[in-house]
């Protein structure tokens, strides 16, 4: 009777702590095995989803080879009207702004004038 094995409570414990674990670490292994797999199939998509929009895109580009140089030069001539309509409009934009800065400055110091006149006046009264 010696020679059974007797296996005591704390060893048992222990392999069961042991097995626990262990199972505890595949069960993580297989989450984050799971999200990994996840997320490259989202990269995937994402990536056929661009390549998708850089075809679109490519074939929205209208050639200008098939323009005749009479209409090429019609475009250029509107294009060039455009860009110096806008550095009209930029200038006189500028412009008034100015204006309107200065005319601020002048009202603001005659304010400023017309409160140390009165303040002047207060002053003489008092004394």
């Amino acid at each position: 009777m010696a020679a059974e094995a007797i296996i005591s409570d704390t060893t048992l414990m222990g392999i069961l702590v042991v097995l626990g674990m262990v199972i505890v670490f595949l069960i993580i292994r297989e989450i984050r095995i799971m999200k990994t797999a996840n997320r490259s199939v989202e990269l995937e998509l994402e990536r056929d989803k661009l390549k998708l929009l850089q075809q679109h895109e490519a074939s929205k580009v209208f050639s200008f080879t098939r323009l005749s140089t009479e209409q090429t030069a019609a475009i250029r001539q509107v294009e060039e009207e455009n860009a110096i309509l806008e550095t009209t409009i930029y200038a006189k934009e500028k412009l008034l702004e100015s204006r309107m800065t200065r005319l601020e400055h002048l009202v603001k110091e005659r304010k400023l004038d017309n409160l140390i006149a009165n303040e002047e006046v207060q002053e003489r009264k008092v004394k």
